[in-house]
Formats: structure tokens, sequence, C-alpha cells
């Protein structure tokens, strides 16, 4: 049965960038003037209003991760750090016990901040304005035609990657490969979603219910969702989705992820640590039963959601400015600026094997957790200062700035370069969120970002020779 799939490629429903620019200005100007909020603040509110809308207007003409990752950013580092100064700053109690609240002045965080995240934006954008919605139509045609027969390649990609994923906590050295594996429980459903199979709708969103399953179980829902997001970002190119429908996806889906964020701890609490709370453990519940019962009270009791203990716990979780501010109240009163050690080190470590470099920094972040933050003690959670913790770390306020334009303009050369090879095998797009989900967060220091990518790219590369040196089958 043939599922060929055609392209809608009216773009009415686009709405120009100079309207967004024009909307974003008003709103800048009336929290300027009308209520009373500072410059700094009212650019925050403008230019986070801005790449919200840019991104929801670019889903379904374009391939939006920078879009995506210009929104996130100004969310973890400029609107979340606003609210600390405004609300959960030293005078408040939970921060001021959790030892959670902005270390440096307000000015002087976003004298740094706020251009960084232009130039971020800028250096981004830089390179790959000149792919315009047409190509991408063009592309994802040229996708649809060529994955017409690899359904059952997806499939096996699908398997392989659901059963990788049960081992990705092992201590074996094989962990990262299993990790990598794993991934693939992402890229085989598009495969199917794309190719002539009878049942494939089916397959592909059963699929997504599985993996859901499986987040739930292993408690990790962060990966999920990311490559959910990124996935659909390519799927949803042939449809045009008007603005308002896309709007009001966008919004419900926020709130889900609010509401996950306020039971995940909870959550972790009771299936990671056997513990019990509100009647529920891992003694008298299956795991995806807790979650249930988590999340479904807590969509009924929605005036928790916005407690101050719980608005807190939302906060600490996307609030990449509080480790920034440390860094920066950290470096240089007590230590003095790396001036790019650092970041020639994560090169090195990239390209030397640790055979030949025993004590080469490991990616993670705990090298500069203890350089620029002070911290010693090895942490039993995750956290990173993240590319604006370094880039100031290592240069300060000012070449800080020019060194995040830099690698924003790195990171638009590797996703031109995809772009281009695609245009020779355009399967390569179903595997972009797998090659640039490491990049796509300001979370991760730089080591991490670029290891994850260059490890990707390589596992990529040796998948598809396999598939042709022994199975005689092009990915």
């Amino acid at each position: 049965m043939d599922n060929k799939i055609s392209i809608n490629k009216d773009f009415s429903g686009r709405i120009k960038e100079v309207f967004l620019v024009l909307f974003a200005l008003i709103v800048f100007l009336y929290a300027l003037i009308v209520k009373g909020f500072s410059a700094e603040e009212s650019f925050i509110i403008g230019y986070q209003l801005f790449f919200i809308l840019r991104f929801i207007n670019n889903i379904g003409y374009t391939i939006c991760f920078f879009d995506f990752l210009c929104f996130y950013s100004a969310l973890d580092t400029l609107l979340m750090p606003m609210i600390g100064y405004r609300i959960f700053n030293i005078n408040n109690s939970l921060a001021r016990v959790w030892g959670w609240y902005m270390r440096v002045p307000q000015e002087t965080y976003y004298g740094f901040l706020i251009p960084a995240n232009v130039a971020l934006a800028l250096g981004l954008n830089l390179l790959i304005k000149k792919y315009k919605p047409e190509f991408f139509k063009q592309l994802l045609e040229r996708l649809i035609e060529d994955a017409r027969d690899k359904g059952k390649i997806g499939i096996v990609l699908t398997i392989i990657g659901f059963l990788s994923a049960f081992l990705t906590g092992t201590n074996s050295v094989l962990a990262f490969v299993f990790h990598l594996l794993s991934m693939l429980k992402y890229v085989g459903p598009f495969y199917i979603y794309f190719s002539n199979l009878r049942f494939r709708k089916v397959v592909f969103f059963l699929s997504l219910l599985i993996f859901l399953g499986q987040a739930i179980y292993i408690g990790l829902f962060g990966e999920f969702v990311m490559y959910l997001v990124l996935a659909l970002m390519i799927v949803v190119i042939q449809y045009n989705i008007r603005f308002n429908l896309k709007l009001v996806v966008f919004s419900i889906g926020l709130f889900l992820i609010i509401v996950l964020q306020s039971v995940k701890g909870t959550y972790r609490f009771i299936t990671w640590q056997g513990k019990e709370k509100m009647g529920l453990s891992t003694q008298n519940s299956s795991k995806i039963g807790i979650f249930g019962a988590l999340f479904f009270d807590r969509m009924s009791n929605l005036d928790n959601l916005l407690d101050e203990r719980s608005a807190f716990g939302i906060y600490t979780r996307m609030n990449q400015g509080y480790l920034i501010s440390r860094a920066m109240n950290y470096v240089p009163r007590v230590e003095p600026y790396a001036d790019g050690e650092t970041i020639a080190k994560s090169v090195a470590a990239i390209l030397v094997p640790r055979i030949l470099w025993p004590d080469k920094p490991e990616a993670g972040g705990r090298e500069n957790l203890s350089r620029f933050l002070g911290i010693k003690t090895k942490l039993t959670y995750s956290m990173n200062i993240g590319p604006y913790g370094e880039a100031y770390g290592n240069f300060g306020p000012q070449y800080g700035v020019l060194f995040v334009f830099l690698y924003g303009l790195f990171t638009s050369l590797l996703f031109r370069q995809l772009l281009e090879k695609s245009k020779l095998r355009p399967t390569l797009i179903i595997w972009a969120p797998l090659l640039f989900y490491s990049t796509l967060t300001v979370e991760t220091d730089i080591l991490s970002t670029l290891n994850a990518f260059i490890k990707g790219a390589i596992f990529v590369a040796l998948l598809f020779w396999i598939s042709k040196k022994f199975f005689k089958t092009s990915l």
C-alpha cells in the first residue's frame, strides 16, 4: 500500500518576522514605561517573547533547532534569574535556606548575560539564514521518497534502541556505546513514519507511547521530551500548521512540562530512594502507577502548582543563571580567569585518547565546578556551569561575549554542513536530533557538548558504513 505523504507548500500561515520584532518592541516599551520595569528587565521580557514567537512561527516551515535554543537560553539565563532577583532573592526564606539566590548584583549579571545571549543568537543564525522554508519543504519531499522502502530498517533500529536503553546505566566501558545505541529508539520510528509500511502511523505512535513508559520507568523524562520536540520539528514541516493552533499546542505543552517538573522530584524520591510519600511506594504500586497518581493529583490541585514551595522547585530546576552567577562571584575574586585553558583542554581531550592521557578532563563539568565555583567535593546530582559560565571563567565579560558568538557560529557551521550533506542523502535529517541534542542546551559544558557531537557523528557514520558494507542497505 502506497502511503506517500503530500507536502503543503502554502506559506501564508507564517507571520513575517518584522511583525514579531515590532510586537516585542511594543511589549518592551509597555514593560518599561507603563509597568515600571528596569531597562534590562524590559529587554528580557521583549527578547524572551520574541524568541518564543519566532520558534512557534517557524515550526512547520524550517528545522528551527536554533530558535528553540535561543528561546531556552533566554528562559534559563535571563527570565528565571529575573525572577530570582525579584522574588527568590536572599530575603526569601526558601532561597536563603537552600542557598539558591543570585550571587552577584543584577547589573553585573545582566551586563554579561544579555549581550552573551544576543551574541549566541547572532552566531547561531549567521550561517543558516539562507535556508528558506522552500529549501526545507524540498528536503522533506526527498526524505519521504528516499525512506519509502526503509520501514523494516526503522523497526530494527527501534528495537535496538529500546533494548539498549536498559544497559546505559551500567559501569561498563561500553556504557556510552549503549547510550548511543539507545538513541536509535528516537531515530527508528521516523524511518517507520516516512516509509510505505501499511500500519506505519500506528507503529509510530505506539513506539512513542512505549518510550514514554520507558522514560517513566527509568525516571529520566528530559531526554524523551527533548527528542520528541526536536523530532517533531522535522515531521511537521509537511503540514504548515496555522500560527494560532501552534500557539495553543505550545502553551499546553509548556504547561504539561511545568507539571512534570513539579512532580519529578517526588517521583524520584519514591522510586529511586525507595521511600513512601502520599501513600505511594514501590512496594504497593508500579512505577507507572506512582507517576500517574502524582501527575493527576497535581493536575487536580493546580493551586499547589503556584504555591511558593512548588514555584521555588520549578525555579531552581530552570535557573542556569544561579550557577553562572556563582562563577561570576568566584572569578576573578578567588580564581583568576583561565585565559582559554579549559577550552584548549576540552579540544585536546577530544583529540587525544585516554590511553595516552590517563588524567585528561572528563565530560560532565566537574573540573569547571571545582575551578570556577570552588566546589571540590563530588556531587551526587548533575550540575554544570554551561558554555556561558565557562566563557566567563576563561575570558571575562567582554571577551566572554565574543567567545559565545564564536561558539554559536561554530554550532551553526555544523548544522549547515548537515543540511548540505542532506542534499545528497536526505535521510541524514532523521539523525539531526541525535547529532544536535547536546548542543541545544546551555546547561552542558563545552567538553561534553563537543564530545557528544563528535562521538555521535562517528557513531552515525559507522552505522551508515556497516549497513552498506555488510547488509547492502543504505540507511
